[in-house]
C-alpha cells in the first residue's frame, strides 16, 4: 500500500516537471502580444533575416490634396498686374498669378479627333506653403474663372491661399481658354436686345429668326466639335488636367455653372475627387424653363433686398427706388429707356450689378443706385458702361455655346410664349426678358444630361445664397439630394445675402471652406452665415 502511494506520488511530480516549460510557454505568450503577432518572430521565411515588413494600413477619410508631380508642363507665367486690371479690383499685396494652359481631346466622349486649349490661372502668396496641393476653382459659364478669381481674392479667397493654392480653369471658349468668334455684329447685338427694335408684334418669333442664324453659324465654326461644349466635356477637362499633373485626385470648388461641371467630374471620376465644394449649384438634370425660373425668383428676391438696403441708406433713387427702377424699364419697353438701352440690356445690368458686387451691400447699393439715378437724370455713362461690362463678361459667343450646349429639356416656342405672359404678372421686373432668354437656344442642337455621381466616397461642402440673381436658391437643396443618392454626406453653409457665391461674397463662408480643405471633414451642422 505505502509502495503504491508513493509510485503515485513520484509519477505526479514527473508529470508536474513536463508541463511547467508549457504553462510557462502559454504565460509568456500572453503577455507578449506584439512578438507573438508579428510574422518576423513567427517564421524564418520572409524577404532577409528579418522578415517582410509590415504594410502600412491606407490613413482613413478622404485622400490628400496631392502637390502636381508635372506643373512645369503647364507653362506658367507671371500675369498678375494684367488679371487684377482685367478684372477692375486692386492687386493684392503679396499675391501672385500665373496664367498657364494645356491642351485637351476635342471630344474625348463621342470621339471626334483634334485638340482644344484650356487657359488656367495660379493664385499664390507668400504665405502659400509650397508643397501644398492646389484647390481647382471654376465659375463655368458665369463668368470666366480667371475673371472671378482675382475679385476672390480681394475677399476671403486670400485666406484660402494660407493653406492652398488655387487654380482657376476657364470653359472652352471663354477667358483664357481662347474666346470664341461666331455670331455677325447683328446678332449679337439683336439677342442681346432680344430682338425689341425689330418690326412685328411676335417677339418669339422675331428672336428665333436670328437664333436660328447665330446658331448656324457657331455650330458650323465649331464643328467636329458641335457637342462637345457641354457640362460633360468641361468635366473632361478638369480630367485632363488631373492626369497632366500625375495625381490620385483633385480638390474642387465649383461655383454656379461651374458647380454643375464639378457634379459632372465626381459622376465620371468619382474615386478621382479629394475635395468637392459646391456653390450656389444646379442639379445636371435640371430644365431649362425650371432653371430659368429659378433665375428669376432669384433676381427678384435680390432687387427686394436692394430696395430695402437702399430705403435704409437713404440712396440716390429716393424713398421710392422700385419706383424708380420700374419707371426706367417702362421707359425702356418704350424704346425711349436711358442711353437708348433695350429692356433686356437694363434688366441684365441691374441682375449683373446685383450678382457680381464691389465692395460690401451698403456701398455696392449706393453704386448702382448711383448708376440708375444717373441714367434717370439724362446721364447714361456710368449705365452704358455697366451694360458693356454685361457683354464682355456674361454674353459673350462662348457662354452662347456653352449655355446652350448644357440647356435640357427646352420649352417649344408657344409654351414660351405662355411663359412671357405668365411671368411678367408672376416677376414684373424680370420675368419677361427671362421668358425670352429661353428662345436663344431653341435652335441648338439637343444634349445629354451627364450621369450624377454614384459610390462617392467623400462628404460634400454645400453652400448657397438667400437672394442671388444668377441661379436662385433652391438649386442646394436638390444637389443634396443627389449627395445622398450617391451615397455620401453633405452639410450646407447659406449665406443670408445678395450676390453670387457664398464663398466668393461672405468670410463667413470661408472658415468652413478652409476647415473640409485640411481635415476632409464636414461640419457637424449646416451654417447659416448674416447678411
Amino acid at each position: 500500500m505505502i509502495a503504491s502511494v508513493v509510485g503515485m506520488r513520484r509519477r505526479h511530480q514527473l508529470l508536474r516537471a513536463l508541463c511547467l516549460p508549457a504553462v510557462a510557454a502559454v504565460v509568456l505568450a500572453g503577455c507578449a502580444p506584439g512578438l507573438a503577432a508579428n510574422p518576423r518572430f513567427a517564421t524564418d521565411t520572409g524577404a532577409g533575416p528579418q522578415g517582410a515588413p509590415l504594410s502600412t494600413p491606407a490613413p482613413a477619410g478622404p485622400p490628400p490634396i496631392d502637390a502636381p508631380k508635372n506643373d512645369d508642363k503647364l507653362n506658367w507665367h507671371d500675369c498678375t498686374a494684367r488679371l487684377f486690371g482685367q478684372a477692375a479690383v486692386p492687386a493684392v499685396p503679396g499675391v501672385t498669378l500665373e496664367c498657364g494652359g494645356y491642351d485637351a481631346d476635342l471630344d474625348p466622349i463621342n470621339g471626334a479627333t483634334g485638340t482644344i486649349s484650356i487657359g488656367v490661372v495660379r493664385a499664390k502668396s507668400a504665405a502659400t506653403p509650397p508643397t501644398a496641393g492646389p484647390l481647382v476653382m471654376t465659375t463655368g459659364t458665369d463668368l470666366p474663372s480667371s475673371d472671378q478669381l482675382p475679385v476672390w481674392l480681394t475677399h476671403g479667397g486670400l485666406d484660402v491661399l494660407k493653406t492652398n493654392p488655387v487654380v482657376a480653369v476657364d470653359r472652352r471658349g471663354l477667358g483664357l481658354s481662347g474666346s470664341l468668334d461666331c455670331r455677325d455684329l447683328f446678332s449679337r447685338q439683336e439677342m442681346l436686345d432680344q430682338a425689341q427694335f425689330a418690326s412685328g408684334d411676335d417677339p418669339v418669333a422675331n428672336l428665333s429668326a436670328i437664333v436660328q442664324t447665330a446658331t448656324t453659324n457657331c455650330t458650323d465654326t465649331i464643328a467636329p466639335g458641335d457637342s462637345s461644349y457641354d457640362n460633360a466635356h468641361a468635366a473632361e477637362d478638369l480630367e485632363r488636367l488631373r492626369s497632366t499633373w500625375d495625381v490620385p485626385t483633385i480638390a474642387l470648388l465649383g461655383v454656379g455653372n461651374g458647380a454643375q461641371v464639378a457634379l459632372a467630374y465626381a459622376g465620371a471620376h468619382p474615386n478621382k475627387v479629394s475635395r468637392l465644394v459646391l456653390d450656389s449649384p444646379l442639379p445636371l438634370g435640371i430644365a431649362a424653363e425650371a432653371r430659368a425660373e429659378q433665375k428669376v425668383k432669384g433676381q427678384q428676391a435680390a432687387l427686394d433686398a436692394f430696395v430695402g438696403q437702399c430705403v435704409a441708406s437713404n440712396c440716390p433713387l429716393g424713398p421710392d427706388p422700385k419706383g424708380a427702377i420700374d419707371a426706367l424699364l417702362a421707359s425702356a419697353r418704350q424704346g425711349a429707356g436711358p442711353g437708348g438701352v433695350s429692356v433686356a440690356a437694363l434688366t441684365d445690368a441691374i441682375a449683373t450689378a446685383l450678382a457680381f458686387p464691389r465692395g460690401d451691400f451698403v456701398s455696392s447699393t449706393n453704386a448702382l443706385a448711383g448708376t440708375l439715378a444717373a441714367a434717370r437724370n439724362g446721364d447714361a455713362s456710368q449705365l452704358n458702361d455697366l451694360v458693356n461690362d454685361v457683354e464682355t463678361l456674361r454674353k459673350t459667343d462662348g457662354q452662347f455655346v456653352n449655355g446652350c450646349s448644357d440647356a435640357l429639356n427646352r420649352p417649344t416656342p408657344d409654351r414660351v410664349r405662355e411663359l412671357v405672359v405668365q411671368w411678367n404678372k408672376l416677376y414684373p421686373e424680370f420675368g419677361t426678358v427671362g421668358a425670352l432668354d429661353l428662345v436663344n437656344c431653341l435652335a441648338w442642337p439637343s444634349g445629354s444630361t451627364p450621369p450624377d455621381p454614384q459610390n462617392l466616397k467623400i462628404p460634400v461642402l454645400l453652400l448657397g445664397v438667400q437672394n442671388d440673381p444668377i441661379v436662385g436658391n433652391e438649386g442646394v437643396a436638390a444637389v443634396a439630394a443627389t449627395i445622398i443618392n450617391a451615397g455620401a454626406n453633405s452639410r450646407r453653409v447659406m449665406w443670408q445675402g445678395v450676390g453670387h457665391g457664398a464663398s466668393i461674397y461672405s468670410a463667413c463662408a470661408i472658415p468652413p471652406v478652409q476647415s473640409y480643405l485640411k481635415t476632409g471633414k464636414v461640419p457637424q451642422t449646416d451654417t447659416y452665415c448674416p447678411a
